[in-house]
This record gives structure tokens, sequence and C-alpha cells, in this order.
């Protein structure tokens, strides 16, 4: 995968994640419909980032922009965890 493709795959998954972040914000914990779509977003994000490891191998995963956006999916899950919690708890 040439640089470039694999930048763009990385900035399309970095939109996603920030999609998703944003529908968490907005769902304040009180609309699961806005939660679930935040989960299926960053499942789209995951397959971003799975696809472009798997078409680049280490040449992906050492870019920082992968190593970042690996870890704002796993920071946006956990948030999703908690309003998900947290509505359970209301």
């Amino acid at each position: 995968m040439s640089q470039e493709h694999l930048h763009q795959k990385l900035q399309q998954a970095s939109q996603q994640i920030d999609k998703a972040q944003e529908a968490v914000r907005l769902s304040q914990g009180t609309d699961p419909q806005l939660v679930e779509q935040a989960k299926q977003v960053l499942r789209q994000a995951e397959q971003e980032l799975q696809n472009a490891q798997d078409q680049s191998g280490t040449e992906a995963t050492e870019n920082p922009q992968f190593q970042q956006a690996f870890e704002q999916i796993h920071d946006t899950r956990q948030h999703i965890q908690e309003v998900e919690q947290h509505s359970d708890d209301v």
C-alpha cells in the first residue's frame, strides 16, 4: 500500500472516531440510539485500521497516526461503556 493510500485510510478511521466521540457526547447517556450509532461508527473505524494493517503490516502499525487512532478507539470504547453503565444505573 502506498504511503498516500495508508494516510488516506488512517484519515478515514480518524474521522469515524471523531463521529463516534461526537455521538457519545451528544447522547449525554440519555439517548441509547446515539450510543448505538457511536458503536457502529467505531466498528467501522476499527475495520479501517484493520484493513490498513492487513495491507501495510508494520508500516501501518508503526505510523503515529495509526497508533493515535488505535488509542482513540480504545478511549472511545471505554467512554461508551461508562455511558452505558451510567444509563443502566439511572
